[in-house]
C-alpha cells in the first residue's frame, strides 16, 4: 500500500522508506514460498514418487457393473425356479 501511494505521491516517502518497503515486501513474498516449500515437502499425498510407498496390486478380474450382476443373478434364480 505504501508501495502505490508513493507511486503517486512521491514527496509523502523518502528514498529510504521506500527501499525499506520493497525490501519488506520482498522479505515477505520469500518467506510465503518457504512456508508453502515446506507444508509441500510434509505433504504425504505431494504426487511425488520418492519409492517409499508400495503399489496396490489389482484384482484379476475387472468387476461386473450393476446391471450385468443383476442379469446374471436372475438368469440363475430362473433356471432354479423353472420358469
Amino acid at each position: 500500500m505504501i508501495l502505490k501511494r508513493a507511486k503517486k505521491h512521491p514527496e509523502l516517502y523518502s528514498k529510504e522508506e521506500i527501499n525499506f518497503a520493497k525490501n519488506f515486501k520482498k522479505h515477505l513474498k520469500l518467506e510465503k514460498k518457504h512456508h508453502e516449500r515446506k507444508l509441500g515437502d510434509s505433504n504425504p499425498r505431494g504426487g511425488k514418487d520418492d519409492g517409499v510407498r508400495g503399489k496396490s496390486e489389482q484384482p484379476q478380474e475387472s468387476r461386473q457393473p450393476k446391471r450385468q450382476w443383476i442379469v446374471k443373478l436372475l438368469h440363475q434364480t430362473r433356471s432354479l425356479v423353472g420358469f
